[in-house]
């Protein structure tokens, strides 16, 4: 089952992006596919390429209007303002899908696509490190959390749960149409960025859109970090933001579902970073909320580098019964209490396979 289909103009884009990276998929060796497809995933392409766009097409509207072709001006005009009044308007990013919905390709178009953007899985390659014993054991048919950990530049362990095509849905079927993932609002009003992220189900990390994904009985996951963790990626150690941040535990006491620590070891190395402009960089994302870290990779790129990642599952943690006389809030004790076992099985996890890799929780 699909979801339903977004605004036209947002349909059309995708088909534009499909074409486009069915080309490359058709045309290009797998290699090759996987170097720029790890290039558009990751890279500046996300942020800065697609407004850009935008703002070249309106210069060119503005000088165009004065000339002999007013029709094509107009045209432009009047499709710019459809988009941003889509942008402002549009519930797409505050609604999550049917459970069981999912966009899975219905032409070959859409699965050369899909094919080119899941071959950046090969290129670290990404692996999936499952922990044994029966309570580890993810049942599709129930709820979870998957809090993801570190962000780094890109949160690419998001990635292995975002992609159907994944290792993480290789390991655990039965996943495909019911999780659900959270992105920071900015991601939804950039151009092109927005309908990537809403064709693979991303929704709004507003709290009230994580209680629909949740009550909708879909599961859910989150890079808990967010922008302030991604501010402190430093290759060879692990940086949490973590102590203070409890809303995933509110909600996962709220609706009474399992908290999944997940963590990507390697993603913290795939850029080389820079501090000496952090305290700068990081007072402009506390005002903001848009994260400017100084990186590069692969010959000053963008492109991360070749270095393995492993995906460690945890174990579900149960949360304990709510005793809160409101049903919607999370009585104070339980969080802590909970947040807490959360921490230590995070620190377990990472103990188990990091090999004496420094992890530090702020």
């Amino acid at each position: 089952m699909r979801p339903p289909a977004l605004p036209m103009l947002s349909e059309l884009i995708l088909l534009t992006m499909n074409c486009i990276t069915a080309l490359f998929a058709l045309l290009l060796p797998t290699q090759l596919q996987a170097i720029i497809s790890s290039f558009m995933v990751g890279g500046l392409f996300g942020l800065f390429v697609p407004p850009l766009l935008v703002l070249h097409g309106s210069l060119l509207f503005f000088k165009t209007i004065f000339s002999a072709d007013i029709k094509l001006s107009y045209i432009y005009a009047t499709l710019l303002i459809l988009y941003i009044a889509t942008v402002l308007t549009g519930k797409q990013a505050t609604t999550p899908p049917p459970l069981g919905a999912y966009r899975k390709p219905k032409n070959s178009i859409e699965e050369l696509s899909l094919k080119f953007w899941s071959s950046h899985f090969d290129y670290f390659p990404m692996t999936i490190i499952k922990q044994s014993g029966p309570s580890t054991k993810l049942d599709p048919s129930k709820q979870y959390i998957f809090a993801v950990h570190p962000h780094g530049i890109h949160c690419w362990a998001l990635n292995a749960l975002a992609f159907t095509t994944s290792p993480f849905h290789k390991n655990f079927p039965g996943f495909a149409g019911k999780v659900t993932g959270l992105a920071a609002t900015v991601i939804f009003q950039i151009p092109v960025v927005r309908e990537l992220f809403l064709s693979m189900g991303y929704c709004d990390a507003g709290r009230s859109t994580a209680h629909k994904i949740l009550k909708s009985k879909r599961s859910m996951f989150v890079c808990t970090g967010g922008e302030e963790e991604s501010m402190l990626t430093s290759p060879g150690s692990d940086y949490l933001v973590l102590k203070k941040r409890k809303g995933f535990v509110r909600l996962a006491i709220i609706h009474q579902t399992p908290l999944v620590p997940v963590f990507g070891l390697g993603i913290s190395d795939l850029y080389t970073t820079y501090s000496f402009l952090l305290p700068l960089t990081t007072f402009i994302q506390k005002k903001t909320g848009v994260a400017l870290p100084i990186f590069h990779g692969r010959y000053l790129t963008p492109l991360p580098y070749k270095v393995p990642i492993k995906i460690l599952i945890g174990t579900p943690i149960p949360p304990p019964k709510n005793t809160s006389s409101d049903p919607m809030k999370a009585d104070p004790a339980l969080v802590d209490e909970l947040h807490q076992k959360y921490i230590e099985a995070v620190k377990e996890l990472h103990k188990k396979h990091a090999d004496n890799r420094k992890l530090t929780i702020l």
